[in-house]
């Protein structure tokens, strides 16, 4: 079975700037290469049609636009003969005053099927097998809503494995934070639109220190993908003018749960003692 679309461009590592251009056309309105012809496609990225029959030829593989086309209708087709997708088409027909929950439910369950129908497997292995090193620190990070995303799993990641720290959250305490990260280290980055600058700037100097960079992000050319060892890519969704981290939060709880498992071998009774301890410490209560 070839590769997709999406998988082909993980594969090419760094683009040009007229490459960028198209791959983020592909990626915030993947459904327009189903049908738009490639002239269309073409001035929809900004880029002439010898560039876009280069790319997708020449550099992608395809043996023609009438291929390239076709996979793309394939991989909409699955999409709309969903149950959840045919669930959303009724909405639509839904009466106006239908709450907004009726129609944000399944639009939330179809991007997270849209995400994992994306997710490159292989990345996601190779970056729960770096995590499961539990000699080495490991580092989170993000800012935003991706800070929130990076605190959720410290969170959960506590309770599996040692040596596990969090950067962010105040942006003038961040310079101090690097100070103990050393070479062996290990940074998981999370990066959302829109993107932070700051964070651009200390992951390149993480990444100066020689640490192992994993990276989530949104786009296959985002800004810290060409500083990334691992990157793991989550499609993107919005509604009603906000981008949703349902999906975002799914695929890191299910990263979570695949270190989890491995680490109960490689730490054991690890887990069992930060529950006793926290409990010591914080007296949580319990009804």
């Amino acid at each position: 079975m070839k590769p997709d679309l999406f998988a082909r461009i993980r594969a090419l590592g760094k683009l040009t700037r007229t490459q960028t251009k198209m791959v983020n056309l592909f990626n915030s309105s993947p459904n327009l290469l189903a049908f738009e012809n490639l002239s269309a496609l073409s001035q929809r990225a900004n880029v002439s049609k010898a560039s876009m029959v280069r790319f997708l030829i020449h550099i992608l593989g395809y043996r023609d636009f009438a291929e390239f086309q076709t996979e793309r209708q394939d991989a909409m087709a699955l999409n709309l003969d969903s149950p959840i997708m045919r669930f959303l088409k009724d909405t639509k027909q839904a009466p106006e005053d239908r709450a907004v929950v009726d129609t944000h439910i399944p639009y939330t369950l179809q991007a997270i099927q849209q995400a994992y129908g994306r997710l490159d497997l292989d990345s996601f292995n190779r970056m729960a097998d770096i995590l499961t090193q539990t000699r080495r620190p490991l580092h989170l990070m993000g800012h935003r809503t991706a800070f929130s995303l990076a605190y959720m799993m410290f969170i959960n990641l506590q309770y599996i494995r040692p040596r596990v720290f969090l950067l962010g959250g105040a942006h003038p305490s961040m310079p101090a934070q690097i100070f103990n990260v050393e070479k062996k280290d290990v940074v998981l980055a999370i990066s959302r639109r829109r993107y932070s600058k700051i964070s651009l700037e200390i992951t390149r100097k993480l990444k100066e220190l020689g640490t192992t960079l994993l990276l989530v992000t949104d786009s296959e050319v985002a800004p810290l993908s060409g500083l990334a060892d691992v990157q793991l890519v989550v499609t993107p969704s919005s509604q009603g003018g906000f981008e949703s981290i349902t999906a975002w939060a799914a695929i890191l709880e299910a990263l979570t749960l695949t270190v989890a498992d491995a680490c109960r071998k490689a730490e054991p009774g690890y887990s069992q003692k930060a529950e006793e301890l926290l409990d010591s410490l914080f007296g949580f209560l319990e009804h």
